[in-house]
C-alpha cells in the first residue's frame, strides 16, 4: 500500500518526543469564483539580514519558511456577530490598558491608630480586599477558559456572543481588581510588606491579558498554538499574583499532579491517534479514510485544549466556574473519543484494529476520568468525609424521603431499610471509636450512644414491618414517620459534633461562593451600566448592588473567623448571621439585576449579568440551606454568644479610652463627627428596640427566640460601640471624648447584665422575681442609653438650654407678681419686641437641627437666653395687670410657652440625633408651630383693648415662622401629593385675594360685620339641635323595645298578613323572579335574624326587644313582596301556595316575638328560653316552606339565585386571600411551583367557559336544564378560585403584587359569572327581542373577556418581562368593565363625604404611581399600579355612588358627583391606556404627554372634592382622625382574647347519655379548633403589638398626638383591626360554646371562624402599612404570621369539621318514609325545604355579617378597606 502525505504529520504528532499542535482546517464545497491569479507580491525581509560574501566559502542555505502570513485583502469580510466580538474586545483591551496604567503607585492610606478598632480595620480590610482578588482572579481565569472552550470549533458555529461574554468578565473583573490590588498593596507597605510585588504581579496578569485578547481577535490569522499560549500565561500570572497576596488555593504539588493526569490525557489521545492511523492505512474508501484523518486530527486537538485549559485554571480550582470550564473541555476530549471510535468502526471490519481502537480509546476515559475524580476530589474540600460522615449524611436524607414519602407505603419501607442499613453502619463506627478511646468516661458516652441508636433502629424497623403489612393504613405510615423522626434526634446526638463541623465546613463553603458570586454580579452591573438603556432599572440595581456590597465584607469576616477559629461556638453563629443577613439583599439583587437584563443593549454585557445573576441565585440557594442546617446545629449557644460578644465590646472601649488618653485614638476611614452622631442615634434606638424583644421573649420562656434576641441585641451593641469610637476619634474635646466612651462602656456593662440575667430567666420560667429583677436591670440599660446619647456633641447644649428654661420658668410659681413701675404701653411694647426676638430663635433652631452640631449648640443657647427675657418681660406684664384674674391668665399663658418651649427643644434634640426621620421632622416643625401660636395667645389677650391689633400682629409672626419653610424648598412639611398641592395653591390664593381687598375696605370702614358670625353660630346650634333630636327619638326606640313593648310587634305583623291576603292589588312593576329574588333574601335574613335571638337568649337577652323589632319589619318587607310574587307567578295555585306559607311563617314570628318579650322580663326563666327556643325552631322551618314554596314556582331561577349567593361568597372568600397575599402572608406550601398548578388552571377555565354556553342556552329552555347549569357552573368556578388560590400560593410571598394580580383575575372572572347568572335570572323564559336577552349576552362576552384574561395572565405570570404589562391591561379591561356595568340603582348603603373625599386621595396616589411607572417602565411598578389602580378606582365609584344617594344630598349634587365620578374613571382610564402604550413603545414624546393625562385626571378629582363639599354644605371641614395610643388598644386586644381563651379551657362538652360518642367527638373539635384559633389570634395581636413599639420607636409613629392625619389614619386601622380580632374571637368562643351546649348551629359556629379569618387578615395588612420590611420585628411579625396562617389554617379545620358534622348528622337521622300518597309527597316537600335552608343559610349569615362589617368600618382608612365589594 502506498505511503500517504498524511501519515507522516500523523506520525510526528504520536510521537513522544516533541510535540506540535495541529490546528484544523476547515474545508468547504462551494462555488468556483472566476478572478485574477496575478495576487500583490508578499515582500519579506531577508531571513538573516544583510550578508557578505567570502571566497572560498559556502553561505548557508537561503530557505527561509514563513507562515501564519496572507494577504488581507483577500479574506472572506467578517460576519456581523465577528465584528461585535472585534468591538467588545477592542474595548475590553481599552479598559485592560487603562487598569495597567493605574496600578503605578498604591493607595494612599490615612493615619491609622494601635488600638483594637484600628487593628481589626485594618485586617478587616486585608481580608475583604484578598477575597475580592481571589473571586476576580477566578472569574479571569474561568473566562480565560471559556473563550479557550467557545473558539475551538468551526467559526461558523461559534458562539461569538458567549465570547464576548467572556471577554467582558474578564475585563470588567480585571478593572475591579486593580482597585482592590492598590488598597491591598497600600496596607501591606503600611505593615511592612513589600506592596510594589504585589503591583507588579497585577501588571504581569494585565500585560498577560492583553496579549491573550490581541490573539483572540476573529481577523487574528496567528495559529491557534498563540492563543493557547497566551491563555497559559495568563493562567501562570494568575497563580503568582495569588501567592503573593498568599490566597493560593492548592500546593504545588496538586497542581503538578493536576498537570501530570492532563498530559497522561494527551498521551492516551496520541496513543489513540496512532490505532486511528492503522486503521487509516487499511482502508481503501477514500471518504472513510478522510473520516478517520479529520476525527483522529479532531481529537488530537481537544486533547492539546485541555491540555492549555488546565494551565489556565490550575492556580484557581477551587472556584466552581473554573471546575466547569475544565470538565467542559475533558468533555470535549470524551465527544472526540466517540468521533474516533465510531469513524474506525465505519472505516473498517478488522476486529484486531478495532479491538485496538477500543483499548486505546478505554485508556483515554480512564485518563480523563483519573483528571476529573482529581478535581472532585478537591472541590469537595479535599477532605476525606469521615467514618461517621457518610452514614449520617445518609440516615438524613433518607428520613427526608421517608417524610416526603407519606401516602406511598412501598416507596416508605423501601427507604426504610436504607436507613436501617444506614443506622447499622453508624453504630458499628461509634462501637469501633468507643474501643480506640483511652478515656473510659468518652467511651462509656459513645456506647450510650450507640445504644440509644440502636433502640431507635429497632422501633423503626418495627414500624417498617406494620407498614408494609398494612399498606393502606394511615396510622402505620404515620408510626413509620415517627420513628423515621425518632431515629434521625438520636443520630443527631450520636454524631452532633461530627455534624456540626461537616455543616459549619458546609456553610464556610457556601459563604465564600455566595460572596464571590455576589463580587461577579456587582462587577457585571458596574460594566452594563453604559449600555443599559433603562435608567430606572438601572438605578435600581445601582440601589441593589450597593445593600450586596455592604453585606459582602461581614459575609467574608464570618469565613475567615470561622476558618480561623474552628472550635469557636462565637465565630460560628458570627458566621450563621453574617449569611443570613447576607440572603434578603442578595436576593433582592437578584431580582434587580434579572430585571435589568433585557434593558441592555450590549449582548455580551447582558448574558454576563444574566449568568452571574444566575451563579447568584444558586450560591445565595446553597447559603440558605447551610445556613438553616448550621443554625440548627448551632442555635443553643445564642445567649452564651452573645454574652461574649458584649463582654469583648467591653473591653475594646476599654482600649480606645486608654488610647484617647494617650493621644493615639484615630478616626477609621470614613469616619465623620456627623455621621458617627448619627449613627450613634439609630444605633442606640436599634438596641433600645433589641432589648424590648429580648425581654418579651424571654417574658415568654422560649429558649430559641431568647437566643435570637440576644443575638440581635449584640449585633446592635457593636454598632454602637462602633460608633461610640468613632465620635470620640472625631471630637476635639477631651471631655467630652472621655464621657462618651466611659457611657459607652456602662452600656455594655449593664447590657452583659441583662444578657446574664436573661439567662437566669429563661431557666426559672414564671419566677416572678426574676422577672422583676429582669425589668429593673433593663431599665438600667435604657438609662444607661440615655446618658450615651447626651454625650454626644451639641446634646449638651440642648440639655443646658432646657434647665435654662426650667429655672426661668420657677418664677412663675411665685404667689404674687408686684409691679414693675413701667407704663402699660412699655411693658406692652417690650414684651412683642422680646416674643418677636424668641420666635425667631425658635425658627433658628429648627434650620440648626439639620445642620451641624455646632449650629444646633449656638442657636439653643440664644433660644434659652431669649426664653429668660421673654419671661421676665412676661413677669413684668404679669405684675402690670389691672385684675388678679387677667393676672392669673397671663401666668398660665407664660406656663404654657415654656411647657413648648421644652417640647420644642426636645424634639431638636431628638432630631439631631436621628436627621433622616420625617416624623421628627414632621414634630420638630409642630413644636416650633406652638411656640408660635402659644407666643401670639399671650400678646393677643395682652392687646385685647386694641380689636384689630391682634389680629395683624398674629399674622405677622405667622408670616415671620413660614418664611423659614419657603428658605428650603425641597424639605417636605406635609405628605401631600403634587397634586394636592397644586390644588392647595389655586384655593389657597382665591382666599388670599379676597382677604387683601376686604383688609384694604375694613381698613377704611373701621365697623367690623358682627351679623356673619351670629349667622354661622345660629347654622350651628340648629344642626346640633336637630342630630339631638333624632339620637333621642332612636333612643326611645330602642327603650321601648328593651322594655318587652312587643304588643305593637305583634299588631305589625298580623296587619302585615292582612294587607298580603287583600285581593285589591296595584299593578306590579316587576316580573315573578324579581320578587322571589327578592324574597330570598328577606326569608334568609328572617333566619339569620331568628338564630341570632336564640344565641342572645342564652348571653345577653336585654338584646332581645331590639331582635324582635327587627324580626317584624323583615317579615313585613316579605309579606308585601309576597303579595305581588302571588300575582305574577305562573298560576294561581302557586300564588295562593306562597301566601298561604308566608301567612303560617308570620303566625309562629307572632308567637316568637311574644316569647321574646315574657323572656326579657325575665331573663333567668328556664321554661320560657325552652318555649322561645321551641318557636325559634318553628320559625325556621316555616322560612324553609317559604322557601321551597318559591322554589316549586321557578326552579331553574330558584337555582339561579342559589348560584349567585355561593358565587357572592366566593367573591368574599377572594377578596380575604387578596388581603393575605398583600400583608405578605400568603405562602406556598412545601416547594410546589406555579408550573404545578398551571395546567389544572388552565383546564378549569377551559370547563368553566363550557358551563357558560350551558348557561346562556338554559336561559331559553326548561327550568331543569337552567338549574343544572347553574350548579354546574357554581362548581366549576369552585374549582377555579381554588386552584388558583393554590397557584397563586405556589408564588411565594415574596412577590405578593403578582399573587395579588392573579387572584384579582379570577375574581374577575367570579364577579363576571355572577352578572351573567343574574342576567341568565332575569332572561329566563323571554323572548329573543326581550332586552334583557340582549343583557344576557353582553354579560356572556363579558365572561369570556374575562376568562381569556385569565388565561393570558396564568401564561405571563411567570414571564418578568411580560407579567407587568399583562396585569395593566386587566385592571384596563376591569375598570372599563366597572364603567359599563355600573348600574343605576341606588346603593344598599350610603356613606358620608368625608368617606367620599378620603377616596380620592387613593385616586391622587394612583396617578402619581401610574406616572412614575410610565416614566420607569419597570415591571415591578407597572404590576404595583394595576393593583392599585384597580383598587382606587374601584373604591372611588362605590362611596361616590354611596356619598351622593346619601338621603341629604340633592337631586342636583347627586348628578354632579356622579358624573364627575365618571369622567374621573374615564380620565384615569386614559391615563393608565397611555402608559400601556408607552410600555409597548417607550419614548420621550410619550412620556411627556403624561403630564397632561394626570392634569385630567387631577382636574376631575378637584371637581369631585368640590361636589363633596357641596353635599355637606357649608360646614365642610376636613376630617381629623384621632391619633390613638394604638399599643394600649392592642395589649387589651390581646388581653380580650386570652380571657376568651381561658373561658374555653373552662368549657366541657354536654353530656348526651344517649348520643354521647357520635357528638361528643365533633364538640371536642369545636373546643380544640377554637383554642388554637384564640392562642393565634393572641400570638399575633402580641407580635402586632411589638411593630407598633418599633414604629413608634424609629419615629413613624408619633408616641405623643400629633397633626400627622395619615398616622392618625394607620393607627385607627390597626387598632380597629385588633378590636375586630378579638371581637371575632370572642364571638366565636360564643358560638363554641353555644354549640356544645346545643344552643346553636353548626352556620353560626362556621361564619364565626371564618369572621376570624378575614379580621386576622386584616390585622396583618394594617400592620405593614408603615413597617419597615427588614426590621428585625417586621420578621418577628413575619414568622407570627406563622400564627396568621394558622389562625387561617384552624378556621378553615373548624369549618370543614362543622360541615362534616352537620352531613354525618343528616345521614345518622332515621327517616320513616310514610306509605300514603299525599302524605309522602308532603314529606319529599318537607326535606326539600329542610335541604334549602341548610345550603343557604351559611351563605346569607355570611353576607349579612360582612354588610355589618362594612358599616362598622366606614371610617377605616382606604389601605385596610375591603375592595372589590359588590353593592
Amino acid at each position: 500500500m502506498k505511503s500517504q502525505p498524511w501519515l507522516s504529520k500523523l506520525s510526528s504528532f504520536s510521537c513522544h518526543s516533541r510535540s506540535t499542535v495541529l490546528q484544523q482546517q476547515f474545508n468547504r464545497v462551494g462555488k468556483v469564483e472566476t478572478g485574477s491569479v496575478a495576487l500583490p507580491a508578499i515582500m519579506r525581509s531577508g531571513a538573516g539580514g544583510p550578508e557578505s560574501f567570502q571566497m572560498g566559502s559556502m553561505p548557508q542555505a537561503k530557505q527561509h519558511i514563513t507562515s501564519g502570513q496572507m494577504h488581507r485583502g483577500h479574506m472572506p469580510p467578517l460576519t456581523s456577530a465577528q465584528q461585535a466580538l472585534t468591538g467588545t474586545i477592542n474595548s475590553s483591551m481599552h479598559a485592560v490598558q487603562a487598569a495597567q496604567a493605574s496600578l503605578d503607585d498604591f493607595d494612599t492610606l490615612p493615619p491609622l491608630g494601635t488600638d483594637a478598632a484600628s487593628q481589626a480595620w485594618r485586617k478587616n480590610k486585608m481580608d475583604e480586599s484578598k477575597h475580592e482578588i481571589h473571586s476576580q482572579v477566578d472569574a479571569i481565569t474561568a473566562g480565560t477558559a471559556s473563550m479557550v472552550n467557545l473558539t475551538a470549533g468551526d467559526p461558523a458555529e461559534t458562539d461569538y456572543t458567549a465570547v464576548g461574554c467572556a471577554v467582558t468578565t474578564i475585563s470588567s473583573n480585571l478593572t475591579e481588581m486593580s482597585k482592590g490590588v492598590k488598597l491591598l498593596a497600600a496596607l501591606m507597605e503600611d505593615e511592612g510588606g513589600n506592596g510594589q510585588h504585589l503591583l507588579g504581579a497585577a501588571k504581569n496578569l494585565a500585560c498577560a491579558v492583553s496579549e491573550m485578547l490581541k490573539t483572540a481577535q476573529p481577523a487574528n490569522t496567528e495559529p491557534r498554538q498563540n492563543l493557547l499560549q497566551a491563555a497559559g500565561n495568563v493562567g501562570q500570572a494568575s497563580g503568582e499574583l495569588l501567592s503573593h497576596i498568599g490566597e493560593a488555593d492548592t500546593d504545588q504539588q496538586f497542581q503538578d499532579m493536576l498537570m501530570q493526569l492532563a498530559k497522561a490525557v494527551a498521551n492516551a489521545a496520541a496513543a489513540l491517534v496512532l490505532k486511528a492511523k492503522n486503521v487509516a492505512q487499511k482502508t481503501e474508501d477514500s471518504a472513510q479514510q478522510n473520516r478517520v484523518i479529520a476525527a483522529a486530527t479532531q481529537c488530537a486537538l481537544s486533547t492539546s485544549q485541555l491540555v492549555a485549559c488546565t494551565r489556565v485554571v490550575a492556580p484557581t480550582i477551587s472556584s466552581p466556574v473554573c471546575q466547569e470550564q475544565l470538565i467542559e473541555a475533558g468533555k470535549l476530549v470524551a465527544k472526540s473519543v466517540e468521533g474516533c471510535v465510531e469513524a474506525s468502526q465505519g472505516a473498517t471490519s478488522d476486529e484486531g484494529l478495532l479491538k485496538q481502537v477500543g483499548m486505546a480509546a478505554t485508556g483515554v476515559t480512564q485518563a480523563l476520568n483519573e483528571l476529573l475524580q482529581h478535581i472532585k476530589q478537591y472541590a469537595s474540600g479535599g477532605h476525606p468525609i469521615g467514618r461517621h460522615g457518610e452514614a449520617t449524611d445518609r440516615i438524613l436524607d433518607v428520613t427526608e424521603n421517608i417524610f416526603s414519602s407519606m401516602g406511598d407505603a412501598g416507596e416508605m419501607v423501601r427507604q426504610a431499610r436504607i436507613l436501617a442499613q444506614a443506622t447499622s453502619d453508624l453504630v458499628n463506627a461509634i462501637k469501633m471509636d468507643a474501643e480506640g478511646e483511652s478515656d473510659l468516661e468518652n467511651s462509656r458516652k459513645l456506647l450510650s450512644a450507640a445504644k440509644l441508636l440502636a433502640d431507635a433502629t429497632a422501633k423503626m424497623v418495627e414500624a417498617a414491618k406494620g407498614a408494609a403489612a398494612n399498606p393502606d393504613s394511615e396510622e402505620q405510615q404515620q408510626k413509620l414517620r415517627e420513628a423515621a423522626e425518632g431515629l434521625r434526634m438520636a443520630t443527631n446526638a450520636a454524631a452532633q459534633n461530627a455534624i456540626k463541623k461537616r455543616l459549619v465546613n458546609k456553610l464556610e463553603n457556601a459563604a465564600k461562593q455566595a460572596a464571590a458570586a455576589a463580587t461577579q454580579t456587582i462587577a457585571a452591573a458596574q460594566h452594563a451600566a453604559s449600555t443599559n438603556k433603562n435608567q430606572a432599572a438601572q438605578q435600581q440595581l445601582v440601589v441593589g448592588c450597593k445593600a450586596v456590597a455592604e453585606q459582602i465584607p461581614q459575609l467574608v469576616q464570618g469565613v475567615r473567623g470561622s476558618q480561623s477559629q474552628p472550635d469557636s461556638p462565637s465565630a460560628q453563629l458570627a458566621l450563621i448571621s453574617a449569611s443570613q443577613n447576607f440572603l434578603q439583599p442578595g436576593a433582592k439583587m437578584v431580582t434587580a439585576s434579572k430585571a435589568a437584563v433585557p434593558t441592555i443593549s450590549d449582548q455580551a454585557s447582558a448574558m454576563q449579568l444574566s449568568q452571574c445573576a444566575k451563579n447568584l441565585a444558586s450560591a445565595l440557594a446553597e447559603l440558605r440551606t447551610a445556613s438553616q442546617k448550621a443554625q440548627e446545629a448551632c442555635g443553643p449557644l445564642e445567649i452564651d454568644n452573645a454574652l461574649s460578644m458584649v463582654r469583648d465590646l467591653e473591653k475594646e472601649i476599654q482600649e480606645a479610652k486608654a488610647s484617647a488618653e494617650e493621644g493615639k485614638l484615630k478616626p477609621l476611614p470614613g469616619e465623620t463627627l456627623e455621621k458617627c452622631s448619627q449613627d450613634l442615634g439609630n444605633s442606640t434606638k436599634a438596641v433600645s428596640s433589641a432589648i424590648a424583644q429580648l425581654l418579651s421573649e424571654a417574658t415568654q420562656g422560649n429558649e430559641n427566640y431568647t437566643g435570637m434576641a440576644a443575638r440581635d441585641v449584640a449585633q446592635a451593641l457593636k454598632s454602637l460601640a462602633s460608633a461610640a469610637r468613632g465620635v470620640a476619634a472625631t471630637t476635639d474635646d477631651s471631655a467630652a471624648r472621655s464621657a462618651i466612651l466611659d457611657c459607652a462602656g456602662d452600656v455594655m456593662d449593664k447590657s452583659s447584665n441583662l444578657i446574664e440575667e436573661t439567662k437566669r430567666a429563661i431557666a426559672k420560667p414564671g419566677d416572678a422575681e426574676s422577672q422583676q429583677r429582669l425589668a429593673q436591670v433593663a431599665k438600667a440599660v435604657s438609662q444607661a442609653l440615655n446618658r450615651c446619647v447626651n454625650c454626644l456633641p451639641g446634646q449638651r447644649d440642648v440639655d443646658n438650654a432646657i434647665r435654662t428654661v426650667g429655672e426661668a420658668s420657677k418664677s412663675l410659681l411665685a404667689d404674687s407678681f408686684p409691679s414693675s413701675g413701667k407704663s402699660f404701653q412699655e411693658v406692652q411694647a417690650h414684651l412683642n419686641e422680646v416674643a418677636a426676638g424668641l420666635n425667631q430663635s425658635a425658627n433658628e433652631v429648627v434650620q440648626s437641627s439639620r445642620g451641624t452640631t455646632q449650629d444646633l449648640a449656638r442657636a439653643t443657647s440664644k433660644f434659652g437666653q431669649e426664653f429668660s427675657n421673654f419671661l421676665e418681660a412676661g413677669v413684668d406684664m404679669a405684675g402690670t395687670s389691672q385684675s388678679k384674674e387677667d393676672q392669673t391668665q397671663v401666668v398660665s399663658n407664660l406656663k404654657t410657652i415654656s411647657m413648648s418651649s421644652s417640647k420644642l427643644l426636645l424634639a431638636a434634640k431628638a432630631l439631631s440625633t436621628d436627621p433622616s426621620s420625617p416624623n421628627l421632622k414632621n414634630q420638630l416643625a409642630a413644636a416650633a408651630r406652638a411656640v408660635t401660636d402659644t407666643i401670639n395667645q399671650l400678646i393677643t389677650m395682652c392687646t385685647q383693648q386694641a380689636p384689630g391689633q391682634k389680629e395683624c400682629d398674629n399674622a405677622l409672626r405667622e408670616l415671620e415662622s413660614v418664611k423659614g419653610m419657603l428658605e428650603n424648598p425641597t424639605e417636605a412639611i406635609s405628605e401631600l401629593s403634587y397634586f394636592d398641592c397644586i390644588d392647595s395653591v389655586m384655593e389657597n390664593s382665591k382666599v388670599l385675594g379676597e382677604s387683601m381687598a376686604g383688609i384694604s375696605h375694613n381698613a377704611k370702614n373701621s365697623n367690623l360685620p358682627e351679623f356673619a358670625h351670629m349667622h354661622e353660630a345660629l347654622e350651628e346650634s340648629v344642626q346640633m339641635m336637630k342630630e339631638a333630636v333624632d339620637d333621642l327619638g332612636a333612643t326611645l326606640s330602642e327603650a321601648a323595645s328593651a322594655a318587652g313593648a312587643v304588643g305593637g310587634m305583634v299588631d305589625s305583623i298580623n296587619d302585615s298578613i292582612n294587607k298580603m291576603e287583600d285581593t285589591q292589588v296595584q299593578e306590579p312593576e316587576g316580573t315573578f323572579v324579581d320578587y322571589q329574588t327578592t324574597m330570598v333574601k328577606t326569608a334568609k335574613a328572617i333566619a339569620v335574624t331568628v338564630q341570632e335571638m336564640v344565641t342572645k337568649s342564652n348571653t345577653n337577652p336585654d338584646d332581645l326587644g331590639g331582635l324582635a323589632n327587627q324580626l317584624t319589619n323583615e317579615f313585613g318587607n316579605l309579606a308585601n313582596e309576597a303579595k305581588y310574587a302571588a300575582v305574577t307567578a305562573e298560576n294561581d295555585e302557586i300564588g295562593s301556595h306562597i301566601k298561604k306559607q308566608v301567612g303560617e311563617l308570620g303566625f309562629t314570628c307572632t308567637s316568637l316575638v311574644t316569647k321574646a318579650g315574657a323572656l326579657q322580663c325575665s331573663p333567668n326563666d328556664t321554661f320560657t328560653k325552652k318555649e322561645l327556643i321551641e318557636s325559634a325552631r318553628k320559625v325556621s322551618e316555616k322560612v324553609s316552606h317559604v322557601l321551597a314554596s318559591l322554589q316549586a314556582g321557578n326552579r331553574g331561577t330558584q337555582a339561579c339565585i342559589t348560584a349567585a349567593s355561593a358565587v357572592s361568597g366566593i367573591i368574599a372568600d377572594l377578596d380575604t386571600t387578596i388581603m393575605f397575599a398583600t400583608a405578605g402572608t400568603l405562602n406556598r406550601e412545601n416547594a410546589e411551583t406555579f408550573a404545578d398548578h398551571r395546567e389544572c388552571i388552565l383546564k378549569t377555565a377551559k370547563a368553566l367557559v363550557e358551563d357558560t354556553k350551558l348557561l346562556v342556552a338554559g336561559a331559553g329552555a326548561s327550568q331543569e336544564r337552567l338549574a343544572q347549569a347553574a350548579q354546574s357552573s357554581v362548581s366549576t368556578i369552585t374549582k377555579l378560585a381554588d386552584v388558583v388560590k393554590l397557584g397563586a400560593a405556589s408564588l411565594g410571598s415574596e412577590d405578593p403584587e403578582t399573587q395579588v394580580v392573579l387572584i384579582n383575575a379570577v375574581k374577575d372572572v367570579a364577579k363576571a359569572l355572577g352578572n351573567l347568572i343574574s342576567a341568565t335570572k332575569a332572561a329566563a323564559g323571554k323572548p329573543h327581542d326581550d332586552p334583557s336577552m340582549l343583557q344576557l349576552k353582553n354579560s356572556a362576552k363579558v365572561m369570556v373577556t374575562n376568562v381569556t384574561s385569565l388565561l393570558k395572565t396564568v401564561k405571563a405570570v411567570e414571564d418578568e418581562a411580560t407579567k407587568g404589562t399583562r396585569a395593566l391591561e386587566a385592571t384596563i379591561e376591569h375598570i372599563k368593565q366597572e364603567l359599563v356595568f355600573n348600574s343605576a340603582d341606588p346603593p344598599a348603603k350610603t356613606t358620608t363625604p368625608e368617606e367620599f373625599i378620603r377616596m380620592t386621595k387613593g385616586i391622587t396616589m394612583a396617578t402619581a404611581k401610574a406616572v412614575a411607572a410610565g416614566n420607569s417602565c419597570r415591571q415591578e411598578d407597572i404590576i404595583a399600579t394595576a393593583n392599585l389602580s384597580r383598587r382606587a378606582i374601584a373604591e372611588m365609584l362605590h362611596s361616590c355612588k354611596q356619598a351622593a344617594y346619601h338621603p341629604e344630598v340633592s337631586k342636583d349634587v347627586q348628578m354632579r358627583a356622579l358624573r364627575y365620578g365618571n369622567e374621573c374613571a374615564s380620565g384615569y382610564l386614559g391615563l393608565l391606556e397611555h402608559v400601556l402604550v408607552i410600555i409597548m413603545k417607550p419614548s420621550h414624546d410619550l412620556k411627556q404627554q403624561l403630564a397632561s393625562y394626570s392634569k385630567q385626571v387631577a382636574g376631575s378629582v378637584t371637581e369631585l372634592i368640590q361636589a363633596a363639599e357641596a353635599m355637606k354644605g357649608t360646614e365642610w371641614v376636613d376630617p381629623e382622625d384621632p391619633t390613638v395610643i394604638a399599643e394600649n388598644e392592642l395589649l387589651g386586644a390581646a388581653a380580650a382574647i386570652e380571657a376568651a381563651a381561658k373561658k374555653l379551657e373552662q368549657l366541657r362538652p354536654r353530656t348526651k347519655p344517649k348520643e354521647a360518642d357520635e357528638s361528643l367527638n365533633f364538640e371536642e373539635q369545636i373546643l380544640e379548633a377554637a383554642k388554637s384559633i384564640a392562642a393565634a389570634t393572641s400570638a399575633l395581636v402580641k407580635a402586632a403589638s411589638a411593630a407598633q413599639r418599633e414604629l413608634v420607636a424609629q419615629g413613624k409613629v408619633g408616641a405623643i398626638p400629633a397633626n400627622a392625619v395619615d398616622d392618625g389614619q394607620w393607627s385607627q386601622g390597626l387598632i380597629s383591626a385588633a378590636r375586630m380580632v378579638a371581637a371575632a374571637t370572642n364571638n366565636l368562643c360564643e358560638a363554641a360554646n353555644s354549640a356544645v351546649q346545643g344552643h346553636a348551629s353548626e352556620e353560626k359556629l362556621i361564619s364565626s371562624a371564618k369572621q376570624v379569618a378575614a379580621s386576622t387578615a386584616q390585622l396583618l395588612v394594617a400592620c405593614k402599612v408603615k413597617a419597615d420590611q427588614d426590621s428585625q420585628t417586621m420578621k418577628r411579625l413575619q414568622v407570627s404570621t406563622a400564627a396568621g396562617n394558622a389562625v387561617k389554617r384552624a378556621s378553615d379545620n373548624l369549618v370543614k369539621a362543622a360541615q362534616k358534622a352537620a352531613f354525618e348528622e343528616q345521614d345518622d337521622q332515621a327517616v320513616v318514609v310514610k306509605s300514603k300518597m299525599v302524605g309522602g309527597i308532603a314529606q319529599i316537600i318537607a326535606a326539600q325545604e329542610e335541604m334549602l335552608r341548610k345550603e343557604r343559610e351559611l351563605d346569607e349569615a355570611r353576607k349579612k355579617l360582612a354588610m355589618i362589617r362594612q358599616q362598622q368600618y366606614k371610617f377605616l382608612p382606604s389601605e385596610l378597606r375591603e375592595d372589590g365589594q359588590e353593592q
